[in-house]
């Protein structure tokens, strides 16, 4: 006869079988709930980052367009200039609501550089345009300058800084320069040192000069502990005095970035009869060669040399045309024939005025008077 299985008998639970199963279920919709829940976070969240990149295309209004030259110079400091600023000096339309609207519309175009100075009288319409551009002040490189005819002392200095920072809202600049050497070498030197005390205070975040020589610049440096400006702008192109090329070749050693006006090579002294430049035949052949304008040539040769230009205009079409520049590589065979040009219009080298005023014995002979100043 077969024994009877043995049935061990049943641990008995806490909860009973309906129980188990309805926490069962509880616990399943839990997780799945939870998982819909992350899941619709992780692409809500990706659409909110879509909406905001496209929103930082569409909403601002053109003043994220980039320009098609972004090349920057690195400083000594470490920061980054950008290579192709706007000048705002020297032309009837530098003032004003001209100045305030294509300042807007430089910065609506992709550039980021502004030149300004104490004796251009024109911080407060920079200062508007930059407000009203809609772009972060942290994005935009503002550059002025001491005017030494109004300030000759080391205080003046001070107060010229904190009124040029009034005039154009902004709590400092990026670079703030001494205009000229016209002091002579004592004054000047407590200017410098005044921008120096600038920097310490955060009213600029680089210093430099502007129609400095080579032994101005030693000279002021000298007197500080050595604190060399780290940009120096001055005229050049490629048919200046020798003399200011050996300067730029010598800055670019000595961690001294160039900055270049009158880039185009004085043109604006000489209109023909369509109210155009006439140009250097070699220069009119490499535009062609490239599908560029004269204006773009002279541009890329500066940035070749690894010169910032801050070139101005209140033409729109001229804006556009020197911050998109096209992407061509002149050989150094064709930089040189740009220098070597024979042909440039003799109007250029009105000795009043023209490319001509800034001769070779001006940057050789420091602390003198010259014309720059």
């Amino acid at each position: 006869m077969a024994l009877p299985m043995h049935v061990p008998r049943a641990v008995p639970r806490r909860y009973g079988a309906n129980a188990t199963t309805k926490n069962r279920w509880v616990l399943v919709a839990s997780i799945g709930g939870a998982t819909i829940i992350f899941i619709f976070l992780f692409f809500s969240a990706g659409q909110q980052r879509n909406r905001e990149s496209f929103s930082a295309v569409v909403t601002t209004p053109e003043s994220y367009e980039p320009a098609a030259d972004v090349s920057t110079i690195r400083l000594r400091s470490g920061l980054e200039m950008p290579a192709v600023g706007y000048g705002t000096c020297c032309r009837s339309s530098a003032r004003g609501e001209a100045l305030y609207k294509s300042t807007k519309f430089f910065l609506q175009r992709g550039g980021r550089l502004i030149d300004t100075a104490m004796s251009y009288r024109n911080h407060a319409e920079i200062g508007r345009a930059v407000r009203d551009s809609n772009i972060p002040r942290k994005e935009i490189w503002i550059t002025s300058k001491i005017a030494p005819g109004k300030v000759k002392s080391y205080d003046e200095c001070l107060l010229a800084a904190d009124e040029i920072l009034k005039e154009l809202d902004v709590d400092y600049v990026d670079m703030l320069l001494i205009h000229t050497p016209k002091l002579g070498k004592d004054p000047t030197i407590e200017l410098w040192k005044c921008l120096i005390e600038v920097k310490r205070l955060g009213q600029a975040k680089v210093i430099g000069v502007s129609n400095f020589n080579q032994k101005e610049i030693e000279d002021i440096a000298g007197a500080t502990g050595g604190e060399m400006p780290e940009a120096n702008e001055i005229q050049q192109h490629p048919w200046s005095a020798e003399s200011w090329k050996q300067l730029a070749r010598w800055q670019n050693e000595n961690n001294i970035a160039t900055i270049a006006y009158t880039s185009l090579g004085g043109s604006r002294f000489h209109r023909n009869e369509s109210g155009n430049a006439d140009w250097p035949p070699m220069v009119t052949a490499l535009a062609k060669k490239y599908g560029a304008t004269e204006a773009q040539i002279l541009l890329k040769w500066a940035l070749r040399r690894g010169i910032a230009v801050i070139p101005g205009s209140g033409s729109e079409t001229h804006i556009k045309e020197n911050l998109q520049l096209p992407e061509m590589h002149m050989t150094e065979t064709e930089l040189a024939s740009i220098e070597n040009a024979a042909e440039v219009p003799v109007e250029w080298w009105d000795a009043k005025r023209g490319p001509q005023k800034y001769t070779d014995e001006e940057a050789n002979l420091p602390w003198t008077k010259r014309k720059n100043g």
